[in-house]
């Protein structure tokens, strides 16, 4: 294994949360909002020929009832991500009554009554994928549990069955445990997601496009514009359909579509997890595609490949942070970047078998040594 799995474990929710919050920065810079400081200005600075808008195709894409926005909720999916950790970590495994009523205290927020009141679904695909990710991590040695503790943990947030609603939270957290197993490699990820589905619907259409796309060599800005009309050929489909048989989906097509950029961008560069982020970033496709960016290449690379100053971006964001927004300095929802790699130590701790992973950790920790193989040996009494 190139690098360990606790590593991994902290990648994933730390590259997924910087994540969101580099593609914070560069939508905000995107709109004419530059920051305030030079240590995140160094990190989102644009030039013109580095900013891909999509002409707010991405942020004008709606489901076919015209109420499920896409992607503007990454942060709060975050939370519930942190939520969902949390919960694993106490239970010491998925309780689905610890996590029903983890779910109802946090879709009580005044943030999510509105959404309640408008539509059946609270969770975008995307967003339902970057809140699952613990789950992924805790189940990701076996493939027959992992489809069937996801689908558990995400029943939860729906209140009609969508299994193609499903296909989003199941592609990503296939790809992350095969990461995790370090199993995946990049020039099949895409072959092997798509048979683990099983099914045939828009995001597979999307992912076979973007394996198309990766054995092209296609650049950013192709392949982001083809995967976009892609998608909207498909909702177009769709919709035709659905006037025909009278039915009603609450699952947009095109919603399918940060989740296939991720892919994109993480295959396209697989080794480089701050290129992959800066990309999905640059190409206008907003928070919730770089969040899934770094959580799909920080469990490929580990913390080692999520550079430093990102890490200090949230502290060097404060002062650039507007409260009358309603924002937060803040790494979803937790103090900082080291809360996040604490949850991730807590829940490698509850996988791994120790009985107090707070206890555990710690002193781990204290105790921690690094020896070469066969070299530095156990002394003898």
């Amino acid at each position: 294994m190139r690098h360990s799995l606790l590593s991994k474990f902290q990648g994933v929710l730390l590259g997924s949360a910087l994540g969101d919050l580099i593609g914070d920065r560069y939508q905000s810079q995107l709109l004419g909002i530059s920051p305030q400081t030079a240590e995140l200005w160094q990190i989102v600075k644009l030039t013109k020929h580095q900013k891909l808008p999509l002409n707010g195709m991405m942020s004008e894409l709606k489901s076919v009832n015209g109420k499920v926005q896409i992607g503007k909720n990454s942060s709060e999916c975050g939370r519930l991500a942190v939520a969902c950790a949390k919960s694993l970590i106490r239970c010491n495994g998925l309780d689905l009554k610890d996590w029903r009523d983890t779910w109802e205290v946090f879709a009580s927020s005044e943030h999510y009554q509105q959404q309640i009141a408008e539509c059946q679904s609270i969770l975008h695909p995307g967003e339902a994928a970057v809140a699952a990710l613990p789950a992924a991590m805790f189940f990701h040695e076996n493939q027959a549990k992992l489809r069937e503790k996801l689908m558990l943990a995400t029943e939860v947030w729906q209140n009609q069955n969508a299994p193609e609603w499903e296909t989003g939270v199941l592609a990503v957290g296939y790809a992350i445990a095969r990461s995790l197993k370090d199993k995946l490699d990049p020039a099949t990820a895409i072959v092997n997601t798509i048979t683990y589905l099983g099914t045939d619907n828009a995001l597979t259409e999307l992912l076979s496009q973007v394996q198309m796309l990766l054995e092209q060599e296609a650049d950013l800005e192709r392949a982001v514009n083809h995967l976009c009309k892609s998608g909207t050929a498909w909702q177009t489909r769709q919709s035709e359909g659905e006037k025909k048989s009278q039915t009603n989906s609450i699952v947009n097509p095109a919603s399918f579509i940060p989740i296939a950029i991720a892919f994109y961008c993480f295959l396209s560069t697989p080794e480089d997890l701050r290129l992959s982020v800066v990309r999905a970033a640059r190409c206008g496709a907003g928070q919730l595609t770089c969040a899934l960016t770094g959580a799909l290449s920080g469990a490929y690379n580990g913390t080692v490949a999520i550079p430093v100053e990102w890490r200090q971006a949230p502290r060097a964001g404060v002062e650039w942070l507007v409260p009358d927004e309603g924002r937060e300095s803040s790494v979803w929802g937790t103090s900082s970047d080291a809360s996040i790699v604490e949850l991730a130590n807590n829940l490698f701790a509850v996988w791994a078998g120790v009985y107090t992973p707070d206890d555990g950790v710690r002193s781990a920790a204290r105790f921690r040594v690094v020896t070469a193989p066969y070299v530095i040996r156990p002394h003898k009494i």
